[in-house]
């Protein structure tokens, strides 16, 4: 057993209340690339479960991502066991594998295009500056609550063909299901979700007119022959909505705060923000790492960095720590916008389960902070932020802001 302290075990909740987490990994890191945590009972897991591999270091984060024969997501991608029927309700095809999450995404593939998210452009800028213009003329508001905790709700749910008055409830439920640690609150806010999405997705087979609306074009997409089911297809938009709603928000929200901790990336950036503005994306994505952590299970005996990994093992591939890596990134607690593109772990560490969502993301801050930048340019941090505690988004439930009112 590793002789980490439990205070030092990302299982237990109390290691999420640390000032600082990061120093926790990076003491991980300088040990080994592979440690083994127990999953005691705790607030978050009242039963407790089985123990797991954190893998902490880049290059080992990486191989294991794009290893999936060997490291399979079918048996969940959460630190608690579930029922392989709970698996797929809670992951959809992030909870497969092999041929079957192949055909799954080759679908989504077709729909959630590049040209997809570029027809999106002008609903996305009307919506920053709709978020950014509430709050303009008070002259200091909270980031997060005020300004951007529902923005990227609002595009999504354009996308999906979600009506304004349901968006409210969406938003609601995607905090509960992101925050809940597997309780039964998750669950009921999961079903839910699920439950509104097979009324919106039977709404569109009955409107066969709208032929170019995202469900629509998802009900009719098919590859060699197959089509998702109209329930695989309710499943992939409460996947849809959880991520795309609240790990946007974070990468935003964390990069307002990022920007003010390192002041002279932020002149940069202002400065010719154009040129900068793809590298600028891709550090606080970085920095930030918005989804802190997924979970594999070994389907055979196999050794990472030299450790042993019995067949059936949880692995836990930690995106932040990954991201923190001193042999990877040189002087990686900082935010630095001539960082090399390509390196970093935040939408995934490649292979087949790279995030679908990550052409929609960069979209959405590029528009998002140049707007900001061009109606408040002077915005500034003017508090310390509070944050969600969550082994899995590492959001900010708070970010107090002031700026000269417009």
């Amino acid at each position: 057993m590793d002789d980490i302290l439990q205070t030092q075990n990302p299982a237990v909740p109390e290691f999420w209340l640390q000032k600082d987490p990061d120093e926790a990994f990076a003491d991980m890191r300088r040990e080994k690339a592979v440690h083994w945590h127990d999953m005691p009972a705790s607030v978050w897991f009242p039963e407790g479960g089985r123990g797991f591999w954190s893998v902490v270091r880049h290059d080992e984060v990486v191989r294991v991502s794009r290893d999936q024969e060997t490291f399979t997501s079918e048996y969940g991608t959460e630190l608690v066991d579930n029922t392989l029927e709970m698996t797929r309700v809670f992951g959809g095809m992030l909870n497969m594998s092999g041929a079957e999450h192949a055909h799954h995404r080759a679908i989504v593939n077709r729909v959630l295009t590049p040209r997809t998210v570029e027809a999106l452009s002008d609903t996305i800028r009307v919506h920053a500056r709709h978020c950014i213009d509430r709050v303009a003329a008070r002259g200091q508001c909270d980031f997060m609550q005020d300004v951007v905790g529902d923005f990227p709700a609002q595009i999504i749910c354009e996308l999906l063909g979600v009506p304004t008055e349901a968006r409210a409830r969406l938003v609601e439920l995607t905090g509960i299901l992101l925050s809940g640690y597997g309780t039964a609150d998750v669950y009921d806010a999961l079903m839910e979700i699920i439950a509104y999405a097979e009324g919106l997705v039977a709404r569109a087979r009955e409107h066969i007119s709208d032929s170019a609306s995202f469900l629509r074009r998802l009900l009719t997409a098919q590859v060699d022959g197959k089509r998702m089911s109209d329930y695989e297809i309710a499943v992939f938009f409460a996947l849809l909505v959880s991520a795309g709603i609240e790990t946007t928000a974070t990468s935003i929200g964390q990069g307002m705060y990022a920007l003010s901790l390192f002041p002279e990336q932020r002149r940069r950036w202002q400065s010719d923000y154009h040129t900068l503005a793809p590298r600028a994306v891709e550090e606080i994505v970085r920095w930030v790492t918005p989804v802190v952590h997924f979970r594999r299970t070994a389907t055979r005996d196999t050794k990472i960095a030299g450790q042993p990994i019995a067949e059936g093992d949880k692995v836990v591939l930690w995106y932040h720590s990954a991201n923190r890596d001193e042999r990877v990134f040189a002087r990686a607690e900082e935010l630095d916008f001539s960082r090399p593109d390509g390196q970093h772990v935040a939408f995934g560490g490649g292979g087949p389960h790279f995030c679908l969502g990550a052409v929609l993301a960069r979209k959405e801050m590029t528009v998002f902070f140049e707007e900001l930048f061009t109606r408040l340019p002077d915005i500034e941090v003017s508090g310390e932020p509070r944050r969600v505690h969550s082994n899995f988004v590492n959001g900010l439930a708070s970010l107090p802001v002031r700026y000269t009112p417009a």
